[in-house]
């Protein structure tokens, strides 16, 4: 299993190195019992139930920010924040997915054995982690350094049903106020001495669904608004102290004198229709043209 980002790089035969991601949250789980399970079945049976299971998983990892690593045999892995880095949302994302994840193996139904309860248990820790491509024939996104196997110690110093986190988990959760924490106290963790964790034992908020969602954003056209007319207005600017007033425009006199005529006749009527245009005297003077002058004989 590869990121896509990364599958499209190595199509195109482009070197994908190691990286480095300071922060990320791992999950770990696996089957209680399932040695005693596996003995009791055939080897299809088997495959029938870990097909079943890790399907009802991989429907439910969906809805998160998370990316699906590996299963090897009962194991299911899953990291947050890796490849795509996603600040201090990967504890979140990891145990919003971990208290989904347990919640359906309660009601989940092994098909040949469907009296038998299929119990799960799970670690998370939250860390430094190096990521990169391990392989040429089959290669491998794989994840590297001392977080993945402390959240290996996690689940397996676990309890059925129940979710173990550190204390480095632990931190970046509480201040957050969103799950539950029941503190299980100091345990000796294999290869990591004494450490003090906690049991997760619910939410007290409905999931919060990612912000990188993978939530696709539709695209919508512009669509340029027809420009509006600005009413007419008549602008009166103020000579500066240090400017030059400007001149007047020039005006033509018989224009003034019909402008002025025609306001005095609107005072009379009510529109410039009923105006006695043609019989007023002096409207005759102001447009009246000279005569020609008469050719001498």
């Amino acid at each position: 299993m590869l990121p896509k980002t990364i599958a499209n790089q190595l199509r195109s035969g482009q070197a994908v190195p190691a990286e480095a991601y300071s922060s990320c949250t791992i999950y770990f789980s696996d089957i209680v019992g399932f040695t005693n399970i596996s003995s009791d079945s055939t080897p299809f049976q088997v495959v029938a139930l870990l097909n079943k299971l890790y399907s009802e998983f991989d429907q439910i990892i969906d809805r998160y920010d998370v990316y699906k690593v590996e299963t090897i045999g009962d194991a299911y892995m899953v990291a947050s924040g890796v490849p795509r880095r996603n600040g201090q949302r990967h504890a979140v994302s990891i145990t919003d997915m971990a208290l989904d994840l347990v919640e359906v193996s309660h009601s989940f139904v092994i098909p040949h054995m469907p009296n038998e309860p299929l119990k799960i248990r799970v670690g998370l820790h939250s860390g430094p982690v190096c990521a990169g491509v391990v392989g040429l024939k089959m290669p491998r996104y794989c994840l590297f350094g001392d977080t993945v196997n402390t959240a290996s110690r996690m689940e397996s110093n676990g309890e059925a049903y129940k979710i173990h986190c550190s204390d480095a988990t632990h931190s970046i959760l509480d201040p957050l106020g969103s799950f539950l924490f029941e503190e299980r106290g100091t345990i000796e963790v294999k290869g990591k001495g004494t450490m003090r964790t906690w049991w997760v034992i619910g939410r007290t908020r409905p999931p919060i669904p990612p912000d990188c969602c993978p939530i696709p954003i539709r695209k919508t056209k512009k669509v340029k608004a027809p420009p509006q007319k600005r009413p007419s207005r008549q602008v009166v600017r103020t000579p500066s102290p240090t400017s030059p007033a400007r001149p007047p425009a020039k005006t033509n006199p018989a224009i003034e004198i019909i402008e002025s005529e025609l306001m005095t006749d609107t005072k009379k009527s009510t529109t410039l229709d009923e105006a006695p245009l043609i019989d007023s005297p002096k409207k005759k003077s102001a447009l009246t043209l000279a005569p020609p002058p008469v050719p001498q004989l």
